[in-house]
């Protein structure tokens, strides 16, 4: 992971204005993905994923392939905050700009595996206690 970064760290000297701050967006984010990802643990992503993008606070933003009146189209959704867009654009590159500038600023957990639910969790009033 730190790998990529460097990378993108040495190609970003070549470029200028928006490619350069797009290209250290990036190389922040695995930077961020190296200090906090742990990849041995394994999330659920849904069927179709073409791109996992992972957030600041650690949760996958995914860009799914489907096919719509026989053209791809490529809708994206964090699975942190579920935030998103449900209808697919056109354009791969679309879709993967709109979901990594999400990332960017997300800060949510991702969800743990073994949570209750909080509207399953039993509610405690102060006549139990």
């Amino acid at each position: 992971m730190r790998h990529e970064a460097a990378m993108l760290l040495r190609a970003a000297r070549t470029k200028r204005g928006e490619q350069r701050e797009h290209t250290m967006g990036e190389a922040r984010l695995w930077v961020l993905l190296a200090q906090t990802g742990d990849d041995s643990a394994e999330e659920t992503v849904p069927d179709g994923t073409v791109m996992r993008i992972r957030t600041r606070g650690g949760a996958l933003t995914v860009v799914i392939g489907q096919k719509d009146a026989g053209q791809d189209v490529y809708p994206w959704r964090c699975l942190g905050c579920r935030h998103g867009r449900d209808y697919g654009g056109l354009m791969r590159s679309a879709a993967r700009e709109e979901a990594t500038r999400h990332a960017r600023d997300c800060w949510v957990l991702p969800e743990c595996p073994d949570a209750t639910p909080a509207d399953a969790a039993p509610v405690k009033t102060l006549a139990d206690a």
